[in-house]
């Protein structure tokens, strides 16, 4: 196939005027939350590092302020009724409810509470609270004085709806916060004990008395049982029955039991009616003499047919025959009589049962009538047990739990010398920095952002220069790749040969795809690659594109046209060796110094560092007919150009080209040498195709919204599915 004579429908991105940008999505909103998350993540250690630098300002002042100490005590007021037996003259506040809190609250801030807590602790005399009160006293205070200074330290509120108080008692010592706290919960629940045990002794005294009465109430109650009882006759056999209620329920189970058999004799009576009844059937007697019938009734059959009717032996066989019919019809005549004579028998066991029930309802009906009156006197009894029983089992509580008394609150949670101050508040300030910091971090991201000069998305690039981006290679060191070699000289490329389905691998693929290479209407066969400046990602890219043209069947070849730096035949280990400049010159054939990317099935023409500076040759015709020749040779044609703004050979092997494509590394190439080199490539009629971003970082690209984004979704999910 003729490749070089088809022709070359080359479409350049622009035509002197920028495609309208396409723009971030979400630009048009008021808050683009996709370029806010990018730009975060973009300066994430200097935000960190602002952040940080605030907060330990803010950590500084907190260090340097004052510092208050507030040692807390949590009391419970208990909600149920403590008296064992309520009287006229039981206090009803005993019982805690809502307002009662309330009410102990009050109780806690009341003088007598800070004097009690005074004189229980001697607070007045104590050094530390004496320093941390009253620092310019000279003397021992008095009760008053020291109350005075507790009560205005004291903070007591109630625990939102709940139960529970809290005691606060705020100082610059937190040991003397603590001291004072638990002093003060001491005198309130201490207080209350003797109270409690005043109380307890009188409920013992009155459940005494009450205890006398009742038992004298139970006997009295139990005696008129008993009497009743024995005039009634209505002696019980068990706990649930008496004796008529027995006897009724035994004559029930009998009469049960004879209907039974009188059923049964019934059924065995109609069943045996007549000859072929099953218990005429069942005898063996019967079977014996029914057998002997039909022998002698088949003997006879036999002697009619040879003898005659006055024949002896006929004569002697009809006698038997009939004297075993009467004795079979007498058989079945008995057992039949047999079976009438137990029906008899049930039915009159059935009708001497049913009158014996008739007279015990009588019995039971009288006996009733006296267990209504019984049944009454039982549960007034029973009543009296029961309340007696309470009662004593009251009065053996008190007694087991004298001297167990205590007030109607409980210290839930005792003070703690508290460790971190109340004031100043280490949260406020840790907010106020955390704040501060982010709001600092945010403005200086905004202007590092501002300063910045590098190409960060496609809409952007696409924006800037006016050309195409053909697509975007990301940094495979973002990618959490196996198998890359990070720093090494063919890295990128080398990984493109092992993993043929990565993402990276599709960028590299949508560049010659792009261009249509091998297909109908190719656009075009000597593609350049060329940057602004070094260190862009240009030579590696070359490779990449040469090798992935290469392994799809498309005849390739690689040309290092970088002659000062060599970068793809330093990077292929193949200098040394006659190339590029030896066939230029005419020492050396083409087809003799072509050598093969075993790797990957292209075709590579290197540079000879020994063939000396010959800049000047490459841009002579020679390079064009040679690139015409190769044409007929090659499907595609990568030429590794050297950077356009330093080579000035660069920007005239580019116009050779058919088409360049701008290598521009990511956030890195700045705009305006971008500019530069676009600006000088354009003089030099080189056709510009579009531009190659190159090292793009897939995690801020997938924030961004990139096609990397997809990429990677699209791979990850099919690795997994």
């Amino acid at each position: 196939m003729n490749i070089g004579s088809q022709p070359i429908d080359l479409q350049l991105a622009h035509d002197g005027k920028p495609p309208a940008a396409e723009g971030r999505q979400g630009s048009d909103k008021f808050i683009d939350l996709a370029w806010i998350a990018t730009l975060a993540w973009r300066y994430k250690w200097f935000m960190l590092g602002v952040i940080a630098a605030v907060l330990a300002a803010a950590m500084i002042a907190y260090l340097l302020a004052p510092k208050v100490y507030q040692a807390n005590v949590v009391l419970a007021l208990d909600r149920n009724d403590q008296q064992l037996v309520r009287t006229a003259q039981t206090d009803p506040t005993d019982v805690v409810d809502s307002p009662a809190v309330d009410t102990e609250v009050q109780v806690l801030l009341s003088p007598e509470i800070a004097h009690a807590a005074v004189e229980r602790s001697k607070l007045n005399t104590n050094a530390a609270f004496l320093q941390a009160k009253a620092p310019k006293a000279t003397a021992p205070l008095t009760v008053e004085q020291a109350a005075n200074l507790v009560s205005s330290g004291l903070v007591v509120e109630r625990k939102g709806l709940s139960f529970a108080i809290n005691l606060a008692f705020s100082s610059n010592d937190p040991q003397v916060s603590a001291l004072v706290a638990n002093a003060v919960a001491d005198a309130y629940v201490g207080g209350q004990v003797q109270a409690a045990q005043n109380a307890r002794g009188e409920d013992i005294q009155q459940l005494r008395t009450r205890l006398d009465q009742l038992r004298g109430d139970v006997l009295k109650a139990e005696a008129a049982v008993a009497d009743y009882r024995a005039k009634a006759d209505l002696v019980a056999v068990s706990n649930d029955s008496t004796i008529p209620q027995q006897e009724m329920a035994t004559l029930n189970t009998e009469l049960a039991s004879a209907k039974a058999e009188l059923a049964a004799a019934q059924g065995r009576a109609s069943a045996n009616a007549g000859t072929n009844g099953s218990l005429v059937n069942s005898s063996p007697v019967i079977a014996e003499l029914r057998r002997q019938e039909a022998e002698q009734e088949q003997k006879l059959a036999q002697q009619s047919a040879s003898l005659g009717p006055n024949h002896p032996d006929r004569v002697r066989t009809q006698a038997e025959l009939a004297s075993t019919q009467a004795s079979l019809s007498r058989e079945v005549a008995r057992a039949s009589t047999g079976v009438g004579q137990d029906v008899r028998v049930a039915s009159d066991r059935v009708g001497a049962i049913e009158g014996a029930i008739g007279g015990a309802k009588g019995r039971l009906l009288a006996g009733n009538n006296a267990s209504v009156r019984l049944g009454e006197l039982e549960r007034v009894a029973e009543s009296s047990r029961q309340l007696y029983q309470t009662f004593l089992d009251r009065y053996r509580v008190e007694l087991a739990t004298r001297g167990t008394e205590k007030s109607k609150a409980d210290i839930i949670s005792r003070a703690q010398v508290p460790i971190l101050p109340t004031s100043p508040d280490l949260l406020v300030y840790l907010l106020a920095g955390l704040i501060g910091g982010v709001v600092a971090a945010v403005l200086l991201a905004l202007a590092l952002e501002w300063r910045e000069r590098g190409i960060r998305t496609r809409a952007e690039a696409e924006e800037f220069t006016g050309l195409k981006v053909i697509s975007s290679l990301p940094d495979i060191a973002t990618m959490d790749e196996p198998g890359f070699h990070k720093g090494e000289v063919l890295g990128v490329p080398d990984f493109l040969i092992d993993h043929r389905d990565s993402p990276f691998a599709e960028s590299v693929r949508a560049i010659w795809t792009a261009l249509r290479i091998g297909q109908k209407g190719q656009m075009a066969r000597t593609i350049g690659l060329t940057s602004s400046i070094p260190d862009e990602g240009k030579t590696s890219t070359a490779i990449a594109l040469a090798r992935s043209a290469a392994m799809a069947g498309r005849r390739t070849l690689l040309i290092d046209c970088d002659f000062r730096r060599l970068g793809t035949t330093l990077a292929l280990g193949l200098s040394g060796k006659p190339g590029l400049v030896e066939v230029l010159s005419g020492e050396a054939q083409l087809e003799d110094v072509i050598l093969l990317d075993k790797a990957s099935g292209a075709h590579v023409l290197p540079l000879n560092t020994a063939a000396g500076n010959n800049f000047d040759v490459v841009q002579s015709d020679a390079t064009v007919v040679l690139l015409d020749r190769c044409k007929h040779l090659y499907d595609f044609i990568v030429l590794d150009i050297a950077p356009a703004i330093p080579v000035a050979e660069a920007r005239a092997v580019a116009a050779m080209a058919d088409a360049v494509l701008m290598v521009v590394r990511w956030r890195t190439t700045p705009r305006s040498v971008l500019k530069t080199a676009l600006r000088e490539l354009e003089r030099a009629d080189a056709k510009i195709f579009g531009v190659v971003l190159t090292q793009v970082d897939t995690r801020s690209a997938a924030v961004l919204g990139e096609e990397m984004a997809y990429y990677q979704y699209y791979y990850t999910r099919t690795a997994t599915t």
